[in-house]
């Protein structure tokens, strides 16, 4: 694993351009800030992308929440994770022009600018067209903090010059939630299990829409399908990864062992691998 890398001051910045660092598309994108690179509040995780295949980098538990939930939205194509705010001077003027600091180098001895960065870039599409949007993550508690607010707004002016929507991610118990059962059940799909499309259209076919206990679903695999119980689990969980088989995420699934089924997709699962 690459180790630390030294961003104290505007050498740095250069070096870290001239590697790639903050730019690029989809997997061949580098974040302007690694999970070895800070010191993060809360969880930081590097998380391999479906969608996009390259680890993404998390700061904390909020924007890993996040993640998950923008990776399983079908509008959201690309992922661009601590997304920096370049050329600095555009960031400076607009700091002065709102009448508020810029953020600098913690440890820069001449109180050098910080280069800021955007939480989440992401291009979207309706299948016609694409656009970008950004989100800032931040816990509730933080939204109250006058320092930290004048940060969002450098940030807000910034993409609103660029023509980009900019939004700001709260994670609730609710949202938590939602996620916590979309990285329960795509992590066999994060480390490379795939199935036969034979074998998962003949898995479908005994799912029925309805609440009904994981436990049974995968005891009606092992029974009909002639697996073993935890290759049931992970083909369960393929299914669910894939958007083969739908459930409500509202309801948190790993600890109840209880889904609710919305919806069953009968067409060839060769679809859902492709892309």
């Amino acid at each position: 694993m690459a180790g630390r890398r030294k961003l104290e001051s505007l050498s740095d910045f250069q070096r870290a351009l001239k590697q790639n660092y903050g730019l690029g598309e989809r997997e061949a994108y580098k974040p302007w800030l690694r999970v070895q690179d800070v010191s993060s509040h809360g969880h930081s995780a590097k998380i391999e992308g479906i969608k996009v295949a390259r680890a993404h980098h998390m700061l904390s538990e909020h924007e890993s929440s996040f993640f998950y939930l923008a990776e399983f939205s079908d509008s959201i194509i690309d992922i661009r994770e601590q997304f920096p705010l370049l050329p600095l001077d555009l960031s400076t003027k607009i700091a002065q022009l709102l009448d508020v600091e810029h953020p600098i180098m913690a440890y820069s001895k001449k109180k050098e600018w910080n280069v800021i960065t955007t939480d989440f870039l992401l291009t979207r599409t309706d299948g016609a067209k694409q656009w970008y949007e950004v989100v800032s993550v931040k816990p509730a508690a933080s939204l109250a903090n006058k320092r930290t607010a004048e940060k969002l707004d450098i940030e807000r002016v910034w993409w609103q010059l660029a023509g980009v929507p900019f939004h700001i991610y709260v994670m609730t118990e609710n949202n938590q939630i939602q996620s916590k059962n979309i990285q329960w059940f795509t992590a066999p799909h994060r480390q490379g299990y795939q199935y036969p499309s034979s074998l998962m259209n003949s898995a479908k076919s005994l799912v029925r829409t309805g609440t009904c206990l994981v436990e049974d679903v995968c005891y009606g695999f092992v029974r009909e399908l002639g697996i073993e119980p935890d290759e049931a689990l992970m083909l369960l969980k393929c299914l669910l990864a894939t958007k083969q088989v739908s459930v409500n995420l509202n309801t948190p699934i790993e600890e109840t062992g209880v889904m609710d089924v919305t919806h069953v997709d009968m067409e060839s699962a060769e679809k859902h691998y492709a892309g």
